[in-house]
């Protein structure tokens, strides 16, 4: 972790608690179990605009109760003293991720939502970072709560940290190079230089 240039996060359920319950929001939207952003993507046009802005003002309306994770606060400061960058990765938009960090008074030196880049798994978004700073992948680190985090960080070359208590480690957890159980964890590791994965 002594190269790290840049830190990424996924916003919900990693930098912060949203209380975004999905599976009701598919159930008000008419959208079926599976991955929500996909599927909005593959109706026609006219249809795939309404839902994503039934969804939009959901996120927003959660982001108005939102809570930053423990630790967070104290890992972005440390990363500010450091010179390393931090930057959201989230599928959720622009609109309610800017307005998530502006309502917990978190300032973060870039978002990438899932209207600048495709949605993760895909590694899009996490490539532009790596553009967008001039870095290789092993300069980059990046952590997030789900699998599709894992799957996004291993296909763009980065290390990644699952952020996942340790009664529930063992679904995504090979998809990790590192498992951690809260933010502050993660800041240990930055804090050490501690190396992570092979």
């Amino acid at each position: 972790m002594r190269s790290v240039k840049v830190l990424g996060l996924d916003l919900d359920g990693t930098l912060v608690k949203l209380k975004l319950d999905f599976r009701n929001i598919r159930s008000e939207l008419g959208i079926p179990e599976g991955d929500t952003l996909a599927y909005i993507s593959s109706l026609p046009s006219k249809e795939a605009t309404r839902l994503k802005e039934l969804l939009v003002s959901r996120e927003k309306a959660a982001a108005e109760d939102a809570e930053i994770s423990p630790g967070g606060a104290d890992l972005i400061e440390h990363c500010r003293s450091r010179g390393i960058k931090v930057v959201v990765i989230t599928r959720n938009s622009n609109e309610a991720s800017a307005r998530t960090l502006e309502v917990l008074g978190i300032e973060v030196d870039m978002i990438v939502s899932r209207e600048m880049a495709d949605p993760k798994p895909s590694p899009e978004a996490l490539n532009f970072v790596l553009g967008q700073y001039n870095i290789k992948p092993h300069e980059m680190v990046f952590v997030g709560d789900y699998l599709y985090d894992m799957q996004a960080g291993r296909a763009a070359g980065v290390k990644t940290v699952l952020i996942s208590p340790s009664d529930s480690r063992g679904e995504w957890g090979s998809s990790a190079d590192h498992i951690a159980s809260d933010l502050y964890e993660v800041l240990d590791l930055i804090r050490e230089g501690r190396k992570i994965g092979g």
